[in-house]
């Protein structure tokens, strides 16, 4: 008889229970503890894909609060911008852009020689837009200044296009550097006007 089968039948009553013991423990590890490892491990994963989850929510809603924000201001200032700045109708863009063409142009020291205005409207929009072409006279600085003062005016006035011209022929090689110079410009100015609904 070998050694273990001897072991074996003399300590049956300690070894019985000790296989049955040993093979119980692999069964509950094998059937129950290693799935609720598994359980647990996917439910941490699940947590942490969910604070993820979290996180990228807040943000988007963080920046829809940002964009919401920002579309009000930005409404606010164009209703501002329609209400209180822009003319309200084609008499007061005229009124407006000629008067202060005509005050910038006597504050600037230069002369308004003529100027004529039209009107556009664009289909895909509720503004007027009234053109203006104005021709002045005067010297460099003073055009410098009347510009200025022009883009800056509380009117809405648009300096869309500049043509100048040496109106005195026999210093047309100093060019502008020489204060004395009379020059003539031509302006293309814009102004704009809501439609009347």
């Amino acid at each position: 008889m070998s050694l273990w089968r001897r072991i074996f039948l003399e300590r049956r009553a300690v070894v019985l229970p000790l296989a049955v013991l040993i093979v119980g423990n692999l069964a509950v590890l094998g059937l129950v503890v290693f799935p609720l490892e598994q359980s647990v491990s996917s439910a941490a994963q699940r947590v942490d894909d969910s604070k993820h989850d979290l996180a990228m929510a807040q943000a988007l809603l963080t920046s829809a609060k940002a964009q919401r924000a920002s579309k009000e201001q930005a409404e606010r200032e164009l209703k501002t911008f329609y209400e209180q700045i822009l003319p309200t109708n084609e008499q007061e863009a005229t009124k407006l852009t000629d008067f202060a063409v005509e005050q910038i142009a006597r504050q600037s020291g230069i002369i308004k020689k003529n100027g004529q205005n039209g009107w556009d409207a664009s289909k895909d929009s509720r503004l007027i837009r009234m053109t203006s072409r104005v021709t002045l006279v005067g010297d460099y600085n003073g055009i410098r200044r009347f510009l200025f003062a022009l883009e800056s005016a509380r009117p809405f006035v648009v300096v869309e296009r500049v043509e100048l011209a040496e109106s005195n022929t026999e210093q047309a090689n100093s060019g502008p550097q020489n204060a004395g110079n009379t020059l003539e410009v031509s302006l293309s100015l814009a102004s704009y006007y809501l439609a009347q609904q």
